[in-house]
C-alpha cells in the first residue's frame, strides 16, 4: 500500500520560500558589498587627495615658490602693459603710414616751385595744410611762387595770407601761404 502524505503540498512550498529567501539575502549581500567597496575605495581617494593638497599647500606656501610666483606676477603685469603699448604703437605706426602726405616727393616738388628770389623761414606741415612763411625781394616773386605752388597736382587751395614789409630786412617782403592738400585716402 501507499501512503498518502497529506503535508506534501507545504513542504514544497517551504522550501521554494527558502531558496527565494536564499536569492534575497544573496543579492543584498553582494548590493552591500559592493557599497563597502565603494566607500572603502572613495574614501581612500579622499584621503589620499587631501594628504597631495596638503603637499601641494605647504610647497606654494615655501618662500622659494612664493618668490618665484611673485616675480612671475611681475612679468605677466610688464608683459600685459608691453602688449598694450605694442597695440598703441601698432595704431600710431598704421596711422602714419596711411597718413603720407609728407615726403620726400612732395617736398621736392614744392622746392622746385620756389623763384631765385624767395627764401623760406618756416614751413609747417599740420594735416593737411601747409604753412609757408618767407621772405621775398620782390612782391612778384610771391605772386609766381603763389602761382606755382597752384599749379601742382596734390594742391587742392593755395593762398596768399600776408605780404608785409614788416618784419623783414629793409628792401625785401615778408610773406605767409597756405596750402591746403588735396586728400589722398
Amino acid at each position: 500500500m501507499k501512503d498518502v502524505n497529506f503535508f506534501k503540498p507545504y513542504l514544497g512550498k517551504q522550501k521554494e520560500k527558502i531558496n527565494s529567501q536564499i536569492y534575497i539575502y544573496g543579492a543584498a549581500a553582494i548590493v552591500g558589498i559592493i557599497i563597502l567597496i565603494s566607500l572603502v575605495s572613495n574614501t581612500v581617494r579622499i584621503y589620499l587627495l587631501d594628504r597631495g593638497i596638503t603637499d601641494y599647500t605647504n610647497k606654494l606656501a615655501a618662500s622659494e615658490i612664493q618668490t618665484q610666483l611673485k616675480e612671475a606676477q611681475d612679468v605677466n603685469k610688464q608683459i600685459e602693459i608691453l602688449k598694450k603699448y605694442d597695440t598703441s604703437l601698432t595704431d600710431v605706426a598704421v596711422s602714419v603710414k596711411n597718413r603720407d602726405n609728407v615726403s620726400e616727393k612732395l617736398l621736392k616738388e614744392i622746392s622746385s616751385t620756389v623763384p631765385s628770389q624767395v627764401s623760406f623761414k618756416n614751413l609747417d606741415i599740420v594735416d593737411n595744410t601747409i604753412a609757408i612763411k618767407g621772405t621775398s625781394t620782390d612782391r612778384t616773386a610771391v605772386a609766381e611762387l603763389k602761382h606755382n605752388l597752384s599749379k601742382l597736382q596734390v594742391m587742392k587751395d593755395v593762398y596768399v595770407n600776408s605780404i608785409d614789409t614788416n618784419g623783414a630786412v629793409e628792401g625785401s617782403y615778408s610773406f605767409d601761404i597756405k596750402c591746403v592738400l588735396k586728400d589722398v585716402g
